[in-house]
């Protein structure tokens, strides 16, 4: 046993150090903050826009469910065929899937004689169950106190926005909602020149803008943090950058959120930091874990990180 943990020490020591010299944001280096958010935009604004006609899974492939050929669908439990793209009509429940904007178009004023990027943007265009997208309308994404209506997986009712037939909440099941936060923190920066408050959008975005209000960012922060980065998210991103040619940072790289909104904004990014590591070497325990697909490991004290070194909750 021991000769395997010093293995294992010794394997993800080397894996933290390829980390660091292969890191994909080494420019942001001492940034934090808005100038860290305004580095990014940089990095991320300038990508192939697609034909909305191009962007059905059966089309991207960037959302088939591993060995199936069913769509991963963040808003179901339905199996969906990713060849049973929904037309025009009404469709029962689990009979096909829609191209969802999961940031609603209504909340930048789609126009479609001039749609604007976002709309065909892949990072947060995604397959979703007809009858559970129908439900979520425009709602935006929070936490569901008050049930109206629920497939078992996703809610809708009343909640996080309010308790009125105005302010209505849509909730995703608990394994998706850090993949949704990191979708509308890269939406946040990619698209920090636009104004996101058309709609219903006020809800999350200030008055004008791409930036959070309080209630938004505590609670996306708080799912971002619950629900960590999955190979899901991971096979995706490396898809959608093959189709369009940018990348969903937060995704590479978690601690970026926490730089620019979270509980590290006053603190200098540092790309592909191992910090930390020399305590793992030390360590006399650690164990290894699988959680929603990724590999942690979890030192005596309580403290985690995964592959890339970096330190997970």
């Amino acid at each position: 046993m021991k000769k395997i943990f010093f293995l294992t020490i010794a394997l993800f020591a080397w894996v933290a150090y390829a980390a660091a010299d292969d890191c994909l944001y080494s420019d942001l280096n001492g940034k934090k903050g808005e100038e860290l958010r305004t580095a990014l935009f940089n990095h991320i604004k300038d990508h192939t826009v697609l034909a909305y006609g191009n962007i059905r899974a059966r089309d991207t492939r960037v959302d088939d469910r591993p060995g199936t050929t069913y769509v991963w669908d963040m808003y179901s439990n339905c199996d969906i065929s990713i060849w049973s793209n929904c037309g025009s009509g009404e469709f029962d429940e689990c009979e096909c899937y829609n191209r969802e904007h999961s940031l609603p178009k209504s909340w930048w004023g789609h126009d479609s004689s001039n749609p604007e990027p976002m709309y065909t943007d892949l990072h947060h265009v995604i397959p979703t169950d007809y009858y559970a997208n129908s439900q979520r309308q425009a709602y935006p994404l929070g936490e569901v106190t008050s049930v109206e209506w629920t497939n078992g997986s996703s809610k809708m009712g009343y909640g996080t926005f309010g308790s009125s037939s105005f302010y209505k909440t849509f909730e995703p099941a608990d394994e998706y909602k850090g993949d949704l936060a990191r979708i509308y923190f890269y939406m946040a920066t990619c698209y920090k020149d636009k104004d996101f408050t058309k709609g219903l959008g006020w809800k999350v975005f200030n008055s004008g803008t791409a930036n959070f209000t309080t209630t938004a960012l505590n609670l996306y922060l708080k799912w971002h943090r619950n629900d960590p980065v999955s190979d899901k998210e991971r096979n995706r991103n490396d898809g959608v950058e093959r189709k369009q040619g940018n990348r969903n940072p937060f995704v590479d790289d978690p601690e970026l959120v926490e730089h620019i909104w979270g509980n590290k904004k006053t603190q200098a990014y540092s790309c592909g930091s191992s910090e930390g590591w020399e305590d793992i070497e030390a360590a006399p325990k650690a164990q290894k874990r699988l959680e929603n697909g990724m590999l942690i490991i979890e030192l005596q004290d309580g403290t985690r990180y995964n592959t890339t070194g970096m330190r997970v909750r």
